[in-house]
């Protein structure tokens, strides 16, 4: 596998460190333990640290610091691009690196353009991620605008690194919401033709409720009074249902938020072709 530049930094110092206790004599190869590195909490420390002399002591039989001493004493300082390498306290060792092993990260990421850190770790495994999913029949509100940003972020995340991923806005177009819809749509286009119509006890009186009634009027006129009671109410359900996914697909892509936007595209991919019940 190939290594980044980063992880390459890394293994050069560990095979220095190790050729350093070999060549000091502290220890025969097959009984060096693994080299551990550490990122040192203050950076007035260095940029990598190794406990590596106080693993050596009953190997050794020396004290960490004199075993630190040693390991110093025989580093390859070029191979590894070490400026400085301290001892502190019981025996940790500090280095400090040369930065010359960040010009080809710069290369890199030029190469590589929008694509740098992309990887093949996911091996295009499939993942499906649902999120927002409100409910049809209503507004979308702040908490839908966080799901939507995390959800697509994290979708861009795992596409990121190698894995196939489908986005999905289930829509739950069943229940008695969707029947309240229907009726208070069916309320307002009565009113809206100067017809006493009273709109249901749990139904929608929202201001959009009234503006689908009013482009229902203006679009179709009094046509639906000829239609049957069941031919009007899966006409009013689709009619409803589109209207209200409509404006979901507004708010989101509407958003500024360029995670936002995919949420549009990306949960509503296949509702031009859902069929509604």
């Amino acid at each position: 596998m190939t290594l980044n530049p980063l992880e390459q930094v890394n293994q050069n110092l560990k095979e220095a460190i190790f050729e350093a206790i070999s060549t000091a004599g502290l220890a025969a190869p097959e009984e060096i333990p693994a080299v551990v590195l550490e990122v040192p909490k203050d950076k007035a420390h260095g940029d990598l640290a190794t406990n590596a002399a106080m693993q050596l002591t009953r190997i050794a039989k020396r004290n960490p610091r004199q075993i630190a001493e040693a390991i110093i004493e025989h580093l390859d300082h070029g191979k590894a691009g070490i400026v400085k390498a301290e001892i502190a306290g019981p025996g940790f060792i500090n280095f400090t690196l040369s930065k010359s092993y960040l010009f080809p990260i710069i290369e890199q990421v030029y190469r590589q353009g929008e694509d740098y850190g992309r990887t093949d770790k996911g091996a295009g495994q499939k993942i499906q991620m649902e999120f927002v999913s409100a409910n049809p029949t209503g507004s979308l509100h702040l908490g839908h605008a966080r799901g939507a940003a995390v959800g697509d972020a994290l979708c861009n995340v795992l596409d990121f690194a190698g894995y196939k991923v489908t986005r999905e806005y289930y829509i739950n177009d069943a229940g008695n919401q969707v029947v309240n819809l229907c009726k208070s749509i069916e309320a307002r286009y009565l009113q809206e033709l100067g017809q006493d119509a009273e709109m249901p006890e749990d139904g929608y009186y929202g201001e959009d409720i009234k503006g689908f009634a009013k482009e229902l009027v203006a679009e179709q006129g009094d046509a639906l009074m000829s239609m049957d009671a069941e031919e009007r109410t899966q006409f009013l359900r689709k009619y409803g249902l589109n209207k209200e996914l409509d404006k979901i697909k507004r708010d989101l892509g509407a958003s500024g938020s360029a995670s936002m936007n995919g949420s549009a595209r990306h949960c509503f991919m296949q509702t031009d072709r859902l069929k509604l019940r």
